[in-house]
């Protein structure tokens, strides 16, 4: 194995493609190096993965692969060499990182004696080892310990030639050290270290991994100081870049835990009545003697709060509010009946009471259009557009016994019907991709300025309305959309994401004349980046709520399976691939089975109900994609089985079929075997249900029967590089776990036959 190449393949993987790629793509490398013997290249390789896995913070399989790197070690009686302690220290991290604290020092006591024997003290390795030793005292909560150690790491550093980013993270593992002590002389040593490390940071482009950790680590040090709104703000931005590199790891939601506090120190802090509770109050007060002493009879069909249009009906006001169409006041709900009889004394009597209480200010025209009395249907008919319905469920109702008001207001707060909902959802996705995904990288190459700040403007828009349409609440008038957002927890990530973006576009004094590559994600601009990011937590939020399937960020992609809803992926599979099997043309003409769907169906059918539903929806891009492409995965499959069919015949289509891998070749035959393996059990334990099966084995192939083994072999053929790892990772689980395949699509198939199971089938064939 070229470990070089590998590892160039590797590094290039970071901010094209999700950390699960990455993940399933060392896996495949690692398997690559075991099969091939090749130790040197695993140790690489598992501790690169021990590295991912633990800024993922995925504890089971970090730990699990530090054994395998342990074990293999020994083997290589690698003990008490150089190379050992190298691949101790990345061991040691992980146990550092994941609380086995005493496994760890164990680990580091044997890496500084090994070291002692064969570094010099200048070698970077030494700070390295201060600079994650001291790490574990700080996590201990020994923080003269840990400043004592990294202090040592930090004088080496210094000393070698280019080696800033280094020098800025041992400054930040200091920061923080000092900051664990406490006192203001250490505050304001830790603040100083920290200053320089984000200096640096900044200077190199804000690129590095640890820049969201020393931005949190400022945050930190504002909350010592009781500065809540820059500790607010610094917790923030760390946020995003953790987002970015990392996403949503265990390091991510602690500081999410610290910035929700900080927010609840703000808003405690800061004592503000809103209009809304000043409006109860005065109702209270005031309004209710009034109605009950004036309208006795009609008391208790008059609806009584204060909704629709206005900062202070969605509790949003603030000081600001106050300078247009700001004042307390409340709205009367009533049926037209009743309007035709007391409206215009309601709203008269309404009017003395605001003079009466000095309320009442004339120059406010459309404040006083806002309360009063209202029609219950004429209110409710202002819906043409989404924030006029956001304007008629917000608020609140102080009462109503009639409950006409409320039965109309509940039946709006139910949101838009399925198929609407579904909707307005693909339509957001498409905004969303073409301004943030397709355009604005375009308008740089085009250095049209204009357009690309115009680009991030929708994109952030578009990304609000997403999250609104999500959590099934209409959006707001424009300007209220990003503080409405500001109270779901759950999408706080994306205003966030949407704040950053807003301010660096911002703050771009001028645009880089550099051209800009469309097509690829350019890592120097950062509104790129975040517009990634931004669409990555999209998609997490999407999958969360079972809406969509897949790891390709581009969400256009997506907006299929967001209007398809609730139909089953089995049979969306089993619908297209019987078109594409209708396609196939044959030399005899067309075959017998193409003009028998019910068959057909029940084949398909009993093989995907056993897939998972990540593979099913891999595999159903994997259609969808060719079908869009004009490509017949079913044609490719025959002919891939035509190279044990009818080779010659198969040497004239070979070029046209896309190439796969020596080594995707290698793990196909490992699959093929666990399988023919199994469909030979299935076989000798159930011979009925066999015979009305192919052929078993790829010797048995002529022109016109195809063996089991060879349909697989094509079939696992036309498999996209997704769908074929999680379709490998499927057989390997149920090869774990004990389960024969075979038997579990046959059972399925005696099933849809009508019998109870695949024994009641072998008994009564």
């Amino acid at each position: 194995m070229n470990i070089n190449k590998v590892l160039e393949e590797y590094d290039r993987l970071f901010g094209n493609t999700t950390l699960t790629e990455i993940e399933v793509y060392l896996y495949q490398k690692i398997s690559e190096a075991v099969k091939e013997q090749d130790d040197a290249a695993t140790v690489t390789l598992l501790n690169e993965m021990i590295g991912l896995c633990r800024d993922t913070s995925q504890k089971e399989k970090a730990l699990e692969y530090c054994e395998q790197l342990k074990e293999l070690m020994v083997q290589m009686n690698l003990e008490g060499t150089k190379d050992y302690a190298t691949s101790m220290q990345n061991i040691a991290n992980a146990y550092r990182a994941f609380g086995l604290w005493d496994d760890a020092e164990e680990a580091f006591q044997i890496i500084e004696k090994l070291y002692k024997i064969y570094l010099d003290k200048s070698d970077y390795l030494w700070a390295s080892m201060y600079n994650n030793w001291g790490l574990l005292y700080q996590e201990k909560q020994e923080y003269e310990k840990s400043v004592e150690t990294l202090q040592k790491a930090l004088s080496l550093i210094v000393k070698i030639p280019n080696n800033k980013i280094k020098e800025a993270i041992t400054k930040t593992n200091l920061a923080n050290s000092f900051f664990g002590l406490q006192t203001e002389e250490f505050l304001k040593k830790g603040y100083t270290y920290l200053t320089e490390a984000l200096e640096v940071f900044i200077e190199d482009g804000e690129k590095d991994f640890h820049y969201g950790a020393a931005l949190v680590a400022m945050g930190d040090y504002y909350v010592y100081s009781n500065q809540w709104k820059e500790a607010k703000n610094y917790y923030q931005k760390g946020l995003v870049e953790i987002l970015i590199h990392t996403g949503k790891t265990e390091f991510y939601n602690r500081v999410v835990e610290k910035y929700e506090k900080v927010v609840a120190k703000i808003n405690n802090s800061y004592i503000w009545k809103s209009s809304l509770e000043k409006s109860r109050e005065f109702y209270e007060q005031y309004g209710k003697s009034m109605i009950h002493t004036l309208f006795p009879e009609y008391e208790s069909r008059i609806a009584v709060g204060v909704v629709g249009e206005g900062s202070d009906c969605f509790g949003f006001d603030d000081e600001i509010s106050k300078d247009h169409d700001y004042a307390v006041g409340f709205c009367m709900w009533i049926i037209k009946e009743d309007m035709i009889v007391i409206g215009s004394k309601l709203q008269e009597a309404y009017h003395n009471l605001l003079l009466e209480q000095k309320l009442f200010d004339s120059k406010m025209v459309h404040f006083n259009n806002r309360r009063g009395v209202f029609e219950i249907n004429d209110f409710y008919q202002n819906n043409a557009e989404e924030y006029k319905l956001a304007e008629l469920v917000n608020g609140e109702v102080f009462r109503d016994e009639l409950g006409v008001f409320t039965e109309k207001r509940k039946e709006l707060l139910k949101y838009y019907p399925e198929e609407v909902w579904r909707k307005k959802l693909a339509n957001d996705l498409h905004e969303f991709s073409q301004y943030a995904q397709a355009n604005y990288a375009r308008m740089m190459v085009r250095e049209d300025y204009v357009t690309a700040n115009l680009c991030i403007s929708k994109a952030i828009e578009s990304a609000m309305d997403i999250a609104y349409v999500l959590n099934k609440e209409y959006a707001p008038y424009y300007k209220w959309k990003k503080k409405g957002l500001e109270e779901s927890k759950d999408m706080q990530d994306i205003v966030w994401i949407c704040e950053q973006l807003s301010v660096i576009s911002c703050q771009k004094k001028a645009w880089e004349n550099k051209k800009y590559n469309s097509l690829q994600i350019n890592t120097d601009d950062k509104c790129v980046v975040l517009l990634e990011t931004l669409a990555r937590v999209i998609l997490e939020k999407l999958q969360d709520r079972n809406l969509v399937k897949g790891t390709d960020v581009f969400l256009e992609n997506y907006i299929g399976q967001v209007l398809e809803g609730e139909k089953q992926l089995v049979d969306k599979i089993v619908e297209l691939e019987w078109k594409q099997f209708d396609r196939v043309e044959n030399e005899g003409g067309r075959a017998s089975c193409q003009n028998d769907f019910e068959t057909f169906s029940i084949m398909r059918k009993s093989q995907y109900l056993t897939w998972t539903k990540e593979l099913l929806s891999s595999y159903y891009n994997d259609l969808s994609l060719a079908e869009k492409n004009g490509w017949n995965l079913i044609m490719e499959k025959y002919a891939r089985m035509m190279k044990s069919t009818a080779p010659e015949k198969y040497a004239k289509l070979e070029t046209k079929l896309p190439i796969r891998s020596k080594e995707r070749e290698i793990i196909t035959e490992e699959i093929v075997k666990i399988q023919v393996t199994w469909m030979e059990e299935f076989s000798a334990k159930f011979p009925k249900m066999a015979r009305n099966a192919r052929n078993i084995h790829t010797y048995e192939d002529t022109e016109w029967n195809t063996s089991y083994e060879t349909y697989l072999r094509g079939e696992l053929g036309t498999y996209s590089e997704e769908t074929f790892v999680l379709y490998g990772r499927f057989i390997a689980n149920l090869l774990q776990e004990g389960k024969n395949l075979a038997y579990e699509t046959m059972s399925n198939t005696a099933k849809w036959y009508g019998y109870e199971s695949v024994e009641d089938a072998e008994k009564k064939i």
